[in-house]
C-alpha cells in the first residue's frame, strides 16, 4: 500500500517529505544517546514530550496517508510505514473502538538501548506509545486529547516483549498547536569546492529507497541501526528540552542542554559517519578519488547531503580549523515551523556531528584503514587532549541566510 518511490528526493533543497513530514535519516548511537540525556534529567517530566512529539507528527502524517481509507486500509498503512520507517514491527489487527493493547518483540528503541546501553529500569520506547495514539485517533477519528497511552513491559527492562496500552481517558502527553508549513531559504549556494562532488553525491542519492525495513522492521547500515526519521520529532524532542532546563535553570540551563545535545551530535558524527567511511559502498565508490584528508570530510558532506538534512558544504577547511555551512538546515527549518524565530543558534546535532567528523578525520587512523567506530573509540575521542571545540555562529532560525559552525582546536 505504501511505496517509497512515490516520495522523489528534492535535490534543490536536499529534502525529502512524506505526507505533510519532512524526513531524514538518523542514527542509534544518536538517538540512543539523545533519550538518554533527557532521561538521565529526571526533574522534568521528559515523558510528556517524548510521547507528545511523536504523536503530533505522526498525527499528521498519517491524517494524509489514510485519507479516503478504510479502518483496515488504514491499519495496514500505519502498520506499513512503521516497518519500512525501520521502527520494528506492530500488528494493528486488534485495535478497536475502545484503543489496543500491543505487543511487539520488535522495536527499534528497546532493542537498540539494550545494545548501546545495556538495560533500563524504565520502558524507554516512548516513540511507539506516541505513533499508535495517534494511529489510533487517524484509524477512529478521535481527538488526541482524549487519548492515554502506556508502555508496561519493555525489552530493554528485561521483559520479553514490549506492552503499550492505549484507551480513551486522561491524556497523558503534551498537545501542540498547528505547524506552518515548511519554509525553505532560497539563496544562491556555496558549492563544495571538491571536483568529484556530484560523482559521489549521485552515488548514493537513490540509496533512501533501499534503506528500508527489513523483515523484522529494522534498516541495518554501514554498521548502525538507520530510522528513517520525522524530522519534527526528533528536533521537537531537543527544542522541548532545551525549554524545559530553561524553566529548571534559567540561562545556565539552557547553555547545559545546548552542550548535552551537540554531545548527541558527536556520537551521530564518530559513529554513523565513521560507519559510512568504512563500509563497501565508500571503498568502491567514493575511495578511489581520495587523495587529501580534506577530500575526506568533502566526499563525506557530499554524501550526508544525500540524506534529507540540507545542503551541506565547506567555507574553510584545514585540521586546525573549519568553517562549515548548510543551507536550509533540517533543526532550523523545524523550529521556524513548529516554534517562529530564534534568539540564537540551535543546530545542535548538525554542530555536533561536524565536531565529530573533524574527529574522525584528523585524530584517527580512519583515513588508512583502521576502523575506529567502537565505543571504547568513541570514549577515547572524547578524553582526548586535543579534541575540537565547537562555536555556531549563523542559524536560518536566527534570520541568517544559512547555518554555519566554527570546529577548532
Amino acid at each position: 500500500m505504501f511505496n517509497i518511490n512515490d516520495y522523489p528526493f528534492d535535490q534543490e533543497h536536499n529534502h525529502l517529505e512524506i505526507a505533510g513530514e519532512a524526513m531524514n535519516f538518523h542514527c542509534h548511537h544518536y538517538i540512543t544517546n539523545l533519550q538518554r540525556t533527557i532521561l538521565d534529567a529526571t526533574y522534568i517530566d521528559s515523558a510528556l514530550f517524548l510521547i507528545g512529539s511523536a504523536a503530533d507528527v505522526v498525527y499528521n502524517q498519517l491524517s494524509n496517508l489514510c485519507k479516503g481509507l478504510s479502518v483496515k486500509e488504514s491499519k495496514i498503512m500505519a502498520q506499513e510505514i512503521y516497518k519500512i520507517f525501520g521502527y520494528g514491527l506492530i500488528d494493528l489487527q486488534n485495535m478497536n473502538e475502545d484503543g489496543i493493547e500491543l505487543e511487539t518483540m520488535k522495536s527499534f528503541f528497546s532493542k537498540t538501548w539494550e545494545i548501546k546501553l545495556g538495560q533500563s529500569d524504565k520502558p524507554v520506547d516512548y516513540y511507539t506509545s506516541g505513533f499508535l495514539a495517534a494511529a489510533y485517533a487517524v484509524i477512529y477519528q478521535k481527538d488526541l486529547q482524549e487519548i492515554n497511552v502506556v508502555q508496561t513491559t519493555c525489552l530493554a527492562c528485561g521483559d520479553d516483549r514490549n506492552t503499550h496500552v492505549v484507551t480513551l481517558g486522561d491524556c497523558n502527553f503534551t498537545i501542540y498547536p498547528p505547524k506552518e508549513s515548511i519554509k525553505f531559504k532560497e539563496v544562491e549556494k556555496l558549492k563544495i569546492d571538491w571536483e568529484y562532488e556530484e560523482q559521489v553525491t549521485q552515488a548514493f542519492l537513490n540509496a533512501h529507497v533501499t534503506m528500508v525495513g527489513n523483515e523484522e522492521g529494522f534498516i541495518p547500515a554501514f554498521g548502525v541501526y538507520l530510522i528513517r526519521n520525522q524530522s519534527d520529532y526528533v528536533n521537537r524532542v531537543q527544542f522541548e528540552f532545551e525549554k524545559a532546563m530553561v524553566e529548571v535553570a534559567g540561562e545556565y540551563g539552557s547553555t547545559l542542554a545546548g552542550e548535552l545535545l551537540i554531545e548527541a551530535g558527536h556520537a551521530c558524527g564518530f559513529f554513523t559517519y565513521g560507519g559510512i567511511m568504512t563500509s563497501k559502498e565508500w571503498k568502491s565508490r567514493v575511495k578511489p578519488y581520495l587523495k587529501s584528508k580534506e577530500d575526506w570530510i568533502k566526499a563525506l558532506v557530499s554524501v550526508v547531503n544525500t540524506m534529507g538534512w540540507g545542503y551541506h558544504t565547506t567555507v574553510e577547511l584545514s585540521q586546525d580549523k573549519a568553517v562549515f555551512r548548510n543551507y536550509n538546515d533540517f533543526e532550523d527549518l523545524s523550529y521556524m515551523r513548529m516554534y517562529g524565530k530564534s534568539e540564537k543558534p540551535i543546530h545542535w546535532t548538525s554542530s555536533g556531528a561536524f565536531t565529530g567528523l573533524m574527529q574522525l578525520i584528523y585524530n584517527t587512523d580512519l583515513v588508512n584503514g583502521e576502523r575506529i567506530e567502537t565505543e571504547e573509540g568513541f570514549r577515547e575521542m572524547r578524553r582526548s587532549k586535543v579534541g575540537y571545540k565547537t562555536n555556531m555562529t549563523k542559524g536560518l532560525s536566527c534570520g541568517d541566510d544559512f547555518l554555519e559552525v566554527e570546529v577548532y582546536l
